[in-house]
């Protein structure tokens, strides 16, 4: 009898196994209509922060990772960043972009909402 036949491969980890239970949970409409609404939400934060003169866009929003900057110094930007992570209630990123400090929010929470999405303007809005 060998085992490997019959079950998880022993000593090798299962990657597909969390896969697998994101796709039995969900299914595949519902996993397909959640990252839909992820990257509806991140357009409209995109558009939205592409209107307000204080910030800038700085690549495009493809999917559901949002990429953008205030308009000014890379200080200012790390400030503005320590603030919101400060306040606990969302979690920003950053990276380098064209030698330049980018904030960076990512949209794929499973438990998140669009209110969350507006709710982490707010929170960008009030520290900048």
């Amino acid at each position: 009898m060998n085992y490997m036949d019959y079950g998880v491969p022993l000593g090798r980890r299962f990657r597909a196994l969390k896969l697998w239970f994101v796709m039995r949970y969900y299914g595949r409409e519902g996993l397909a209509a959640r990252i839909c609404d992820h990257v509806a939400w991140a357009q409209e934060l995109a558009s939205t922060i592409a209107a307000d003169a204080r910030f800038e866009l700085c690549a495009p929003v493809p999917l559901s990772l949002i990429c953008f900057r205030r308009r000014g110094s890379d200080e200012a930007n790390r400030e503005l960043l320590d603030k919101v992570n400060a306040s606990g209630e969302i979690f920003l990123s950053h990276t380098a972009l064209h030698g330049r400090f980018v904030l960076r929010l990512a949209i794929g929470n499973h438990s998140t909402t669009r209110a969350h999405v507006q709710r982490a303007w707010e929170l960008i809005q009030a520290a900048s």
